[in-house]
This record gives structure tokens, C-alpha cells and sequence, in this order.
């Protein structure tokens, strides 16, 4: 409890309680023969609360004052022992306004952490912008404002920034957070102070406002006029690739069912960015007739618990031995309307819906499914995990993979978990005590994607990773060019001296093929060695 947030009568009713408990305490030691006495011990108890309840100043004003009740300036000599009265008066005033004093601020503490904690739970990492649990608190609160009457109506506006990522990599993920913060600052002056503008994934602003324009021409104008303007951090100028979608709602719609009304307006603006619609607005009355299907994330969802979604396996070479080493974890959806799709074509969909974590959560599960399964026949395996689909060790995906090993008793060794190298670059303390706590037990990092991002081969040196997988652009340029070639083998060369394995992605053709296995890289994968496969059909022959 804050006391400095209570009401004036709180206050005064608390601080009148234990004015009366303290001073009847120092009347009953009066009564049974002053100091020393049994009951001035409990003079602790109000005073504890004094602090807890009043804060740190009131509490050691409290504990002072007590002191001084019980010391020679207010009883009279005859009350009070000789010892007492030589000092020992003294340390019971320091000890009753310490006791009080560390009282406040173990609840200043407290309450500062929890504020921290709920802070945190309401806004996004990196720009401090409320992220989609604060909206739907927000769309739930308007709601409950609802009358009931057709008129009040509510715009649910999502921002998609579409190159924000090219930017990104260009200028660092701070500077990017920077020009979102920007953004919605924009746009909240734009188009009003109701609008409430928050982030709810790295490349996605939502907007929810209870003042709906009743003019839509010139809400579209103002903010098709607003995209197409640059955005400008610390004077310089970024042009955003990015498209509006509008929903609006009434707010009795809202007091119904605010979550669902939250997710058609994600549908509806997923749909309108397919579509390539720079804006693009919904009446109350259209979402009746045109958003009827599921929503992206709950059909997605669906496709996992029914299995429409499934595990593949990729085995990977060892040039070493000649057998297949690895089984690289990946996901094929059979989607109800576009036919098989691979994980590189459905990322983009759970990226938009902030799927990702509970994608790579339920991956890692379902291959610890199947792991169990093969230990039961006595089949040695060895699995690769992607676990930053979206470029982002996720704590808690790293949580999941640790209860995974624990319950199964899968060897830790034989799992191989793949980072982005963008991920490793930009993971956070956190993540990277996780991911080197998996490493100590046995896991292998592998350092995804090499060649995509800004790093050098050195910079890997100083991170938690076992091995580096080559990109396939640094395979597919070392193929064509001659430099490219001597920089690729200088990079392998490199890792192997530092004790790292070298793995190469994309080999689709006989040229790449003889060009890694040339310049001694140790593991290889791709479409001319095998291809993905379901677990039925993994040749355990050739695997050692």
C-alpha cells in the first residue's frame, strides 16, 4: 500500500491508529513500572507498520518520537534504571527510528518493483512504447465507457513499417527504436491526444482512438499526406515504407468482446497489406459482412493443435565422415487455401502476428516429441533448432528448450541450437546468460545466417557459439567470383583455427558442393545432398 496515493481520510485514519496503540503502549509501560519493560519491545510493531504504511519519513519521525517518550527527558529518574539513564535510552531511539526508517524503504523498494514489473509487462522492449497488452487494456477500458448507443465509435488504426528493418541494420536497432518513438509521437499529434499509440511488433504501430473522425476522405488524406512524409531523428531524414489500415467499431462492440474485435482489426489491416493498399479503411457495418474468417492467430493456432502444421527434417553432411550428421529442424503448413507452404513462406504471417515465440516454442516441443520417440528405439540422433526465426533470443523460448532437455534426458550434447548472427549481435544480458547456461550443460550454438548481417568471422570469437553456418549469398558470390572465393576459405580457415565448425548452407548444385568441400568446411546441407523430409522417411542408414 502507497500511502502517499490513499485518499485524506485514509491517511488520517492510519496515522490516528497507531498514534493510539503507541501511546497506550507507553502509558501500559508507565503503569507497570517504567524502564526497563517487557513491553517496550512492542513499540516495534507499530512502528514497523508506521513505516510500511506512512513511508520512510513519517516512520522514522514515529520512531524517533517514541524514543524520546521512553528516554529521561520525559519519564522521571525514579521510572527508570540507572543503566538507562547512563545511554541505554539512546540506542532504543536509534533502534526504534532504524526499525521504523528500514521499514519505508523496504516498502519504497518493493513498491518501486513492482511498478517496474507492471511497467514492463505493459510496454514494448526497446522504445518503452505500451505494447499489445496495454491496447487491449485500453480497448477493454472504452468499452466499459460504452452507453450503449450506435454513435459512439471507436478507430482501431494499424501502421505497418515495411522497410523498417532495412533501416535497421543500417543505422542499429537504438537509432530504429529512436524513429519509432518518433513516429508515434507524429502521429498521437496528428490525429489528436485520444489517440493512444502503441507497438506491438518490431515493425508494427497500432493506434486506438475513442474521438472517431467523422470525416473518413479527410482522415484518409491526413494520413496517406503523413506516410508519405520523411521522418527525422537527430536531423536526419528517413523515408518509411508504410501502410494504414483502419477498423472502425462501435464501443458497445468493444464491451463485448474487445480482444476479438482487436484481432479482426489486425486481419483486416494483414489483409489490406497482401493486397498492397497503402490505406485502407473499414466501416462498423463492412466488418459484418467481410470479417467473418477466422483471424490469422487463432487459425493458426488451430493448424498446430491439428496438426496441419508439421516437423521436417533436414539432414546435414559431415565431409568429414561421408554420413549425415545432423538433422536440421524446419515446418511445413497445409494450409486450407494456399496448399503447402514453408516456414519461409508463413514467417512473414506469424512475424505480423506475434506468433514467433509461441511458433519456436511449440517446434522445440514437438522435436522433443519425436526424440523421445527415438530414444525408445534406441536411435542416436543429433537435431538442429532455429530459435530466432525473427532475429530475437527470446528467454523464454530458451526456458522452454531447457524444460525440454530436463524432462526427457536427452543427451545435451547431440542439440544444436541455431542464433542468427543479427540475433547474437543484438541479444540482451539475459538472453545471453540463458543461451551460455545451455551452452555449459552441453548444448552447441551454432551462429546462423553468417554473412547477412555487418559482423566479422573475429567478431564471432568473443560469443557463446561452437560453430558458424555461412549464409547461402557467401556461398553462392564464392562461386562466381574468385575474391569471394579467397575470402570465404580465409574465413573458414579462421574458424577451424578458433575451434569452430564450419557448416554451409544452400548447396543446390555440384559447383558449391565441390567448391566447400575445396576449402574444408565440415558440414554441409542443401537440395543436392537430401532435402527436407518427414520423419517416416529419414534414411537412419546413412546417418552416423
Amino acid at each position: 500500500m502507497n500511502f502517499t496515493k490513499m485518499n485524506a481520510e485514509k491517511q488520517v485514519f492510519i496515522g490516528f491508529v497507531l498514534a493510539i496503540v503507541i501511546a497506550a503502549l507507553i502509558r501500559l509501560i508507565e503503569m507497570t513500572g517504567g524502564i526497563p519493560s517487557l513491553f517496550e519491545h512492542l513499540l516495534y510493531f507499530p512502528l514497523v507498520f508506521a513505516g510500511l504504511l506512512l513511508g520512510p519519513r513519517i516512520g522514522a519521525l514515529a520512531g524517533l518520537m517514541c524514543g524520546f517518550l521512553l528516554s529521561p527527558l520525559s519519564f522521571s529518574d525514579s521510572m527508570i534504571s540507572p543503566d538507562e539513564i547512563a545511554g541505554g535510552w539512546i540506542l532504543r531511539l536509534l533502534a526504534y527510528t532504524a526499525i521504523a526508517t528500514i521499514s519505508g524503504i523496504v516498502a519504497a523498494v518493493v513498491q518501486d518493483l513492482v511498478a517496474a514489473e507492471k511497467s514492463a509487462k505493459f510496454q514494448y522492449q526497446g522504445t518503452e512504447l505500451p505494447n499489445i497488452n496495454a491496447l487491449l487494456e485500453q480497448l477493454k477500458s472504452i468499452g466499459q465507457e460504452s452507453d450503449g448507443s450506435a454513435n459512439e465509435l471507436v478507430d482501431i488504426f494499424n501502421f505497418r513499417l515495411q522497410n523498417l528493418e532495412k533501416i535497421q541494420q543500417q543505422i542499429g536497432t537504438e537509432k530504429a527504436n529512436e524513429l519509432v518513438k518518433q513516429m508515434a509521437m507524429q502521429l498521437k499529434k496528428l490525429l489528436g491526444d485520444q489517440l493512444h499509440v502503441g507497438q506491438t511488433s518490431k515493425n508494427e504501430l497500432v493506434g486506438v482512438s475513442a474521438d472517431a473522425d467523422a470525416n473518413t476522405k479527410q482522415l484518409q488524406q491526413k494520413v496517406e499526406s503523413f506516410l508519405s512524409q520523411p521522418i527525422v531523428v537527430d536531423g536526419v531524414s528517413y523515408q518509411m515504407d508504410s501502410a494504414a489500415g483502419v477498423m472502425r467499431v462501435s464501443k458497445d462492440k468493444l464491451k463485448d468482446d474487445h480482444e476479438k474485435v482487436f484481432d479482426e482489426a489486425q486481419s483486416h489491416a494483414f489483409n489490406a497489406f497482401q493486397k498492397n493498399q497503402q490505406f485502407s479503411f473499414l466501416e462498423q457495418n463492412d466488418a459484418i459482412d467481410q470479417i467473418e474468417e477466422v483471424t490469422f492467430s487463432r487459425q493458426f493456432s488451430e493448424a498446430m493443435k491439428n496438426n496441419d502444421i508439421q516437423l521436417y527434417y533436414q539432414p546435414r553432411l559431415n565431409t568429414n565422415t561421408g554420413y549425415f550428421s545432423v538433422l536440421e529442424i524446419s515446418a511445413k503448413w497445409v494450409h486450407p487455401k494456399r496448399g503447402d507452404m514453408n516456414l519461409d513462406e508463413f514467417k512473414p504471417m506469424i512475424e505480423e502476428a506475434s506468433l514467433t515465440q509461441q511458433f519456436t516454442s511449440w517446434v522445440i516441443q514437438r522435436t522433443f516429441k519425436d526424440l523421445r520417440t527415438w530414444q525408445k528405439q534406441k536411435i542416436i540422433v543429433r537435431v538442429s533448432i532455429d530459435i530466432t526465426i525473427n532475429d530475437v533470443v527470446d528467454p523464454i523460448v530458451l526456458n522452454v528448450l531447457a524444460h525440454e532437455l530436463q524432462e526427457t534426458k536427452f543427451p545435451a550434447r547431440n542439440v544444436y541450437i541455431e542464433v542468427s548472427e543479427r540475433a547474437l549481435m543484438s541479444m540482451n544480458d539475459k538472453s545471453k546468460r540463458y543461451l551460455e547456461r545451455l551452452r555449459s550443460v552441453g548444448c552447441n550454438v551454432i551462429a546462423a545466417h553468417f554473412g547477412e548481417g555487418r559482423s566479422t568471422i573475429q567478431s564471432l570469437f568473443v560469443l557463446p557459439v561452437d560453430a558458424v553456418k555461412l549464409s547461402e549469398e557467401l556461398v553462392q558470390k564464392a562461386t562466381s567470383h574468385s575474391d569471394k572465393k579467397r575470402e570465404l576459405a580465409s574465413m573458414v580457415k579462421m574458424a577451424r583455427s578458433r575451434g569452430l565448425t564450419t557448416i554451409a548452407t544452400g548447396v543446390n548444385d555440384r559447383a558449391k558442393l565441390l567448391l566447400l568441400k575445396q576449402i574444408g568446411c565440415e558440414e554441409l546441407q542443401g537440395s543436392i545432398l537430401s532435402k527436407s523430409l518427414k520423419k517416416s522417411d529419414i534414411p537412419w542408414a546413412r546417418i552416423r
